[in-house]
């Protein structure tokens, strides 16, 4: 006999009822994905912000603020979604939250975002080191300047193999280099400035042929500048002021020809002649102050044409100048400060533009020349004439008032 109409109903209809909820909920969850960030990405985000300190983000608003990522962060406040994924889901790629008076420690969960390829956090008060979960992080490039990091640079940093950038400069991290970041081998900038950083270069870091830029300024490192600097051919910038490091530059220094930019000052120990810059061909910022140099000025880098400032100051550099800096027509500040350059001043020293700045204090120059807002002379001539009791000290336009 078959079964009455309404025995089928009160079987099929628990069933019915459990199919139309799962499907209502399915729509309701891939809803949430189409066009939007994926859910396990919201929750990620909300960790994120709260282990930052982060206050303000829940699940109600949209966290992402832009849809088209920069080559460089360019921006204080930005989570950048990528959202041409299929069926328009959105992924975290960049995240920018500098300045944001920040009280927390660096994010475990930045682990739980597999997308993300830039992060900055810089000036925050960020405590605390950077945690091991980031090793399994795609990263391509990392801000972390001037917080209130701590403890010593951990060697799992060097399992990011996709950074570009790294920057931790302004935090409090001690002990040495850890030679696993020379397995960064795509990384085109590095800086560690003014930590609490000892000890020597690793030879590792020989690997970074990639690296462009490097600053090391601010540190208590030890040994000499190594020589295997002349692996990094591609070097625009370097920098290594106050680092801790012993004199003499390496000579090899000439072969990195793509220096723009050049800074090292107060090297320890021995001292030497300025090394032989003339193949770096467009140097436009050098500074060698406080490294024990002695011998003449070189000549050759008065046809340096890209050249605005040159720093050669506290040194032990003799013999007369050169006689004229004509070959320099965009230099805007030239500091010999302290040396024991003698003779005439150069040819054309009072007719540079205003914009110039020239400082030639406490050197035994046997001119004189005429006092001008942007040049200082005190204590330039031969013997520190003290007949005067002011030689040319630059002086203040008027209405300005400086310290």
């Amino acid at each position: 006999m078959a079964p009455a109409l309404s025995d089928i109903f009160r079987i099929t209809s628990p069933l019915l009822i459990l199919m139309l909820l799962t499907f209502c909920m399915g729509a309701t969850n891939s809803e949430a994905q189409v066009g939007g960030l994926a859910n396990d990405e919201v929750e990620a985000l909300l960790e994120v912000a709260t282990q930052l300190g982060k206050r303000g983000w829940n699940r109600n608003m949209n966290l992402c603020t832009h849809t088209v990522l920069p080559p460089f962060p360019d921006d204080n406040y930005k989570v950048i979604c990528n959202c041409s994924f299929p069926g328009g889901v959105c992924h975290v790629v960049a995240i920018y939250l500098n300045e944001q008076d920040l009280d927390g420690s660096l994010p475990k969960a930045i682990q739980k975002l597999p997308h993300l390829k830039q992060l900055s956090l810089w000036a925050n008060y960020l405590s605390g080191n950077i945690p091991p979960e980031w090793a399994d992080t795609k990263l391509e490039i990392l801000f972390l300047d001037v917080n209130r990091l701590t403890g010593k640079i951990p060697s799992y940093l060097g399992q990011i193999t996709t950074l570009r950038y790294l920057s931790i400069s302004n935090n409090m991290f001690y002990g040495t280099v850890p030679p696993e970041l020379g397995d960064l081998v795509n990384l085109e900038s590095l800086t560690l400035s003014a930590n609490n950083l000892s000890g020597e270069l690793p030879l590792a870091l020989a690997n970074l042929i990639r690296l462009k830029q490097l600053r090391l300024s601010s540190n208590n490192f030890t040994g000499r500048i190594p020589e295997f600097i002349q692996s990094w051919k591609q070097l625009d910038a370097l920098e290594i002021e106050a680092a801790g490091f012993t004199g003499p530059i390496p000579s090899n220094i000439s072969l990195l020809t793509s220096l723009t930019e050049l800074r090292i000052s107060n090297l320890l120990g021995n001292g030497s002649e300025i090394p032989n810059l003339d193949p770096i061909a467009n140097i436009t910022y050098l500074t060698l102050s406080n490294c024990n140099l002695s011998g003449k000025f070189p000549e050759y880098l008065t046809n340096k044409s890209q050249l605005q400032i040159l720093d050669l100051s506290f040194n032990r550099l003799s013999g007369p100048l050169p006689p004229s800096f004509e070959g320099l027509p965009i230099l805007e500040k030239m500091y010999l400060t302290w040396n024991n350059f003698t003779g005439p001043f150069p040819q054309g020293i009072n007719t540079r533009g205003s914009l110039n700045s020239i400082d030639l204090s406490y050197n035994n120059f046997t001119s004189e020349a005429k006092c001008k807002e942007s040049l200082n002379l005190f204590k330039s001539t031969w013997r520190w004439n003290y007949s005067k009791p002011v030689e040319c000290v630059s002086a203040c336009s008027a209405g300005t008032h400086n310290l």
